[in-house]
């Protein structure tokens, strides 16, 4: 599991410094997403915590009902911005990130430790129970990894 992506050097370096239209996520999401990937990865390494990282495009009808009925519910958009680091990713101008990540079909969820461990890989739309109890196991699974490896 440990390096799944050779490091996230690989894939931060593929990611431009600006963001992308979509991967800003909306502007009025209650979800505290990251500009990018290299933001989103210096965050997750400072602050110990996964990043889920959300493919879309902004053609794919079922990338926006996940934005606007699950990742917008108060309950759960509060339990990401506590336990993980999001960043949106824009397949369509980020194609080498999905490519790397086997993003196979939209909308994916992609959730990595902090040293770049698939803690979970989630895709299609889902409820927002759903996304929380998918989270949460990820969640588990991170602190176990922590545990394993001799971190916090």
């Amino acid at each position: 599991m440990k390096g799944v992506l050779g490091g996230m050097a690989v894939v931060a370096g593929l990611v431009v410094a600006s963001a992308v239209a979509w991967g800003t996520g909306p502007e009025k999401s209650p979800v505290a997403w990251q500009p990018n990937l290299q933001a989103a990865h210096k965050v997750a390494v400072q602050q110990n915590k996964p990043m889920i990282i959300v493919f879309g495009a902004d053609w794919c009808t079922y990338c926006k009902k996940l934005e606007s009925q699950t990742l917008a519910n108060p309950q759960l958009a509060k339990y990401i911005n506590m336990n993980f680091v999001p960043v949106h990713i824009d397949v369509d101008a980020e194609p080498k990130v999905g490519e790397i990540l086997e993003v196979k079909s939209l909308p994916c969820t992609v959730v990595l430790s902090p040293g770049a461990d698939l803690l979970g890989r989630y895709e299609g739309f889902c409820q927002a129970n759903q996304m929380y109890q998918k989270l949460t196991a990820a969640q588990k699974l991170h602190q176990e990894v922590q545990q394993t490896s001799g971190h916090r």
